[in-house]
């Protein structure tokens, strides 16, 4: 992991940006990105006091925003193996969101896995989303961007996101280059030929989980929900 510059990263057009938004709400919401490997070098194998003040508030978010609790191991494991987290700010230090990140580097192909995000109910609707998510890519700049889902709704929000940077989405209806899956299990997704995860989680993440008719039905019909299945959605080009 680098040792990024965190006042430079927090000066970008793409930070800026978020910043500015949260600021119109006028509801006290600021952000901050911390990158938890470099502030604890061994956090993967001991939490101090610190980390953890930060990783339960993760938990209380997770918590909120999904209506579920797979309890503080599960947590736990997502966030220290995290590159960088960034957390939705209300007041100095209530975190209301976050977001975590893995950078990987494969053979001179980089690699944006957008781990988990997470959005109390009571800012879920406030559209920060897509500004969230421009800081995150621009981050990292990479050939592909990896996101774990249940969501139908989160899959077409990535799929318009994508083509926002020139990228296709898979899976797809329209079908999507093998190369996709082939780096998946290089990194040691264990994804099957259509990109899903199977028992990943412990059943429905979120209990407000959408069921979206249509054409994307389609795809989520071969998703086993309440088995834990996921979708490793994929950004390339």
């Amino acid at each position: 992991m680098n040792n990024y510059d965190t006042r430079k990263l927090m000066r970008t057009k793409q930070a800026l940006s978020l910043s500015k938004y949260l600021e119109s709400l006028d509801l006290k919401l600021s952000f901050e990105i911390i990158f938890p490997k470099n502030r604890w070098p061994n956090i993967e194998n001991e939490q101090s006091d610190e980390a953890m003040y930060y990783i339960n508030q993760h938990h209380t978010v997770f918590q909120d925003s999904t209506e579920n609790d797979f309890g503080i191991d599960y947590i736990l494991g997502a966030s220290t193996s995290a590159d960088c987290w960034i957390h939705i700010l209300k007041g100095r230090d209530e975190i209301v969101g976050y977001a975590t990140n893995i950078f990987y580097e494969l053979k001179n192909k980089k690699v944006n896995f957008f781990r988990v995000t997470f959005f109390k109910q009571s800012i879920r609707q406030l559209k920060i989303y897509p500004y969230l998510q421009d800081f995150r890519i621009n981050l990292f700049p990479s050939d592909y961007i990896f996101s774990r889902t249940q969501n139908p709704v989160v899959y077409k929000i990535f799929k318009r996101f994508f083509s926002t940077y020139q990228m296709k989405i898979a899976p797809s209806l329209d079908g999507f280059d093998n190369k996709c899956i082939a780096i998946a299990k290089e990194l040691g997704f264990d994804v099957d030929n259509d990109l899903i995860i199977k028992n990943a989680v412990r059943g429905i993440v979120a209990k407000n989980t959408p069921i979206i008719e249509g054409e994307i039905n389609m795809l989520w019909n071969k998703i086993n929900l309440n088995n834990g299945d996921v979708y490793l959605v994929v950004g390339y080009k």
